[in-house]
């Protein structure tokens, strides 16, 4: 079959530009179309599974996800449990939201290059090197929803550590590495918000030339200095036990992420800027 096609391709093709292109999207067309069947097969076992347990079908529907390497189409069933609440029980298994239409993974990609770039610039990277095709303004959307979702969980965090009589220990190191700086999200040309960020490693690997960092752990939030302070020393706090670590630091200098403020999350464990 596989050879088929590539006679197929072969037949067709200007350049080798053009045969990668076209094999390119071949491959997200399969990928895409044995998922679908793949989450349509996974919702019907879920379903006999709670027709057993006295759920009832109301009705089965067609869905849309769009993946990085395509958009996937399946069919998911909406159930009434014992008490009549509908569910669709395949979204609910996989953790699909209600309205979602991108993966997790395209929504942490916008979110990403949102960061570098502005909103129709995201699009148009996207389109180029991913089968995904969206709206500035839906990535707009998504830089929103997922900004929001961290922070909220960025606040929870903060929380415990201030309602904890003490924490669980976590894991001693000898060494730790902080970065930090701040980024600007370009919206339109009138509109953009500043987003902190941190980035708290044990090191780095040698593999060859290439070096990767080790362990590495993320703080991203729109939110004040202040609070981004307080949501790094949360994040520390849950991971690592500070007591006999250096804290090697290093920032863009800039007025909310200057040396001094390491002081804040790491309270002088010996940081070393």
């Amino acid at each position: 079959m596989p050879r088929f096609f590539l006679h197929k391709f072969l037949d067709f093709i200007e350049n080798l530009i053009d045969l990668e292109e076209r094999i390119q999207w071949f491959m997200y067309d399969v990928f895409s179309t044995l998922l679908g069947e793949v989450f349509t097969k996974i919702d019907q076992a879920i379903v006999k599974k709670k027709q057993a347990e006295g759920w009832t079908v109301k009705r089965r529907d067609s869905k849309t996800i769009q993946f990085t390497f395509g958009a996937v189409s399946f069919q998911h069933t909406l159930m009434g449990d014992r008490e009549g609440h509908p569910h669709y029980v395949f979204d609910e298994w996989i953790g699909f939201r209600k309205y979602q239409r991108f993966s997790p993974l395209v929504e942490v990609k916008v979110a990403e290059l949102a960061s570098e770039c502005t909103y129709r610039e995201t699009a148009r990277v996207l389109q180029e090197w991913t089968a995904v095709h969206i709206s500035h303004q839906t990535v707009g959307s998504i830089v929103r929803r997922v900004g929001k979702a961290q922070a909220q969980a960025d606040k929870e965090m903060v929380e415990e550590l201030e309602e904890a009589a003490s924490l669980s220990k976590g894991k001693e190191v000898d060494i730790l590495f902080a970065e930090a700086d701040g980024v600007f999200v370009h919206g339109t040309e009138k509109k953009s918000m500043e987003v902190h960020h941190a980035i708290v490693y044990e090191g780095w690997d040698m593999n060859g030339k290439r070096v990767s960092i080790r362990q590495p752990k993320v703080i991203m939030t729109t939110v004040s200095s202040d609070a981004f302070w307080k949501e790094v020393q949360a994040f520390a706090a849950h991971h690592y036990s500070l007591e006999k670590a250096q804290i090697v630091t290093n920032s863009d200098g800039g007025k909310d992420t200057q040396q001094r403020s390491f002081k804040k999350p790491f309270h002088n464990h010996g940081i070393l800027s």
